[in-house]
């Protein structure tokens, strides 16, 4: 139909140039779909095996799907089978994912700068992914909580400690204005002041108010303004608690901030047992493409694409737990994983979309380059024109990885018991405190002077 078009004579030049105009299209097209990620296609069923509490078998899927994921997305694989393991009980097993994740991370931060030259030519998705600031972060957090399992306290306050260190270093990277909201995390600190309770020492129980009571400044200051989420009533017992073994004006400083909340002395907890519920409730947000398209004056089409969060939907957002058939205690949110995602994202948005302008002007530069100014009725010039610019709006998308295995928001509560053995049942709410459904967890053993925690998953 195209040689119709043209006037016979020049015909045979201007369709062979049509042709060498093509493989440009071919290659922008083959860059796109390579740069696309297709485990993506995994989570549907990832969530619908989650859903039916069948983790072992979402983290035999993950690791059957090794060459699905690519090379690329080695640290996604990776974080993926850590938290199916994890959830599955496999503690072992799940901090041995996440330990390679972030070994390939550490990597990805030092490496050269080569392959970002490829990136900025074509778009992010040919960088390997190296995590969110805040999934880097939240790693961490489920290796704390692996080794807590395991009974290796001192490597779960190790876990804890990364955290601080890591927000420290990723923030340094940033210039001073462009630093994120998120640079402390509360539940990490909270978490920190739990492990070194466990410890029991003079020197531990001192940590343990520091940790307290920054973790409580955290909430306050930070978690409650930025995310809406206020200190869990665990951590107000257990900060009032370590003030009393400091005693003084420690003591007197955290019962004016509390006062309804009692002390639990040292003689008092070594007669009773603790239980810690984790639950990890929810689905974290998605990325979805956002992009701007405008039209040059000499008819080009530029296109700027860059990523936003969009929210899962999920009905079970709370939990309540029943001890024996007693009144039941309401677990607390600690960490707002959702809310955390969409404030990191917004916080580089001007990073991200200061690199997609550069890039998207430095393909129009080139397409002007490589039609050399033909004139617009110059049909070969149009044609190579088309195909570049058709090459450059393929090529040009948004990095929509993330780790979709995670939760919303993780829940925490604490409960002191008698030794013994204790039925217990989880009930899990909807956003308006309505019964969503009930689990029984049977007879959980507690033990004079212990901690246990028992964690809990849903994803619906």
């Amino acid at each position: 139909m195209m040689t119709r078009l043209l006037a016979p004579a020049a015909g045979s030049a201007r369709v062979a140039a049509g042709h060498r105009a093509l493989p440009l299209v071919a290659f922008a097209l083959a860059v796109a779909l390579g740069a696309c990620a297709p485990h993506r296609d995994l989570y549907p069923r990832l969530d619908d095996l989650a859903r039916n509490g069948r983790y072992l078998e979402a983290a035999k899927l993950v690791e059957s799907s090794k060459d699905t994921y690519s090379e690329r997305n080695e640290v996604l694989f990776n974080m993926d089978r850590g938290v199916f393991y994890h959830y599955a009980g496999d503690f072992a097993k799940s901090n041995e994912a996440f330990e390679q994740a972030e070994r390939r991370i550490d990597e990805l931060f030092t490496e050269s700068i080569t392959g970002h030259v490829v990136a900025f030519a074509v778009n992010d998705n040919t960088l390997p992914y190296s995590g969110e600031d805040f999934e880097r972060v939240i790693i961490n957090i489920y290796r704390a909580l692996n080794y807590a399992q395991l009974g290796q306290i001192e490597a779960a306050l190790v876990e804890a400690r990364k955290v601080d260190q890591k927000l420290d270093l990723i923030n340094r990277q940033y210039e001073p204005d462009k630093r994120n909201v998120y640079k402390e995390d509360a539940f990490a600190r909270f978490l920190m002041g739990v492990f070194y309770q466990i410890g029991g020492s003079r020197d531990d129980l001192n940590d343990a108010f520091i940790s307290d009571r920054l973790a409580l400044g955290i909430y306050e200051k930070d978690f409650s303004k930025n995310y809406g989420v206020y200190p869990p009533i665990a951590l107000k017992s257990n900060y009032v608690t370590s003030a009393a073994f400091m005693g003084g004006e420690e003591l007197e400083t955290a019962q004016r901030q509390f006062p309804t909340i009692p002390p639990l002395r040292p003689a008092e907890k070594q007669g009773k047992g603790q239980l810690y519920f984790i639950h990890f409730a929810g689905r974290g947000p998605v990325k979805v493409e956002n992009a701007i398209l405008a039209h040059m004056p000499d008819g080009y089409l530029m296109k700027i694409a860059f990523p936003g969060y969009v929210r899962s939907p999920y009905v079970i957002s709370g939990s309540r737990v029943e001890i024996g058939g007693g009144p039941a205690i309401t677990l607390d949110v600690g960490e707002p994983i959702g809310p955390i995602a969409f404030k990191n994202l917004d916080n580089r948005k001007t990073r991200i979309a200061a690199k997609a302008i550069a890039r998207a002007t430095t393909k129009y530069l080139a397409t002007k380059a490589l039609t050399g100014g033909r004139r617009r009725d110059d049909m070969a010039g149009a044609l190579l024109g088309l195909a570049a610019n058709v090459a450059a709006v393929a090529t040009e998308q948004a990095d929509l990885r993330a780790w979709q295995t995670l939760p919303d928001r993780i829940l925490v509560g604490r409960v002191w018991l008698e030794p013994g053995r204790h039925r217990v049942r989880v009930i899990y709410t909807g956003s308006g405190g309505g019964v969503v459904s009930t689990r029984e967890l049977g007879e959980i053993e507690v033990k004079p002077g212990a901690t246990r925690f028992v964690l809990l998953h849903t994803n619906s």
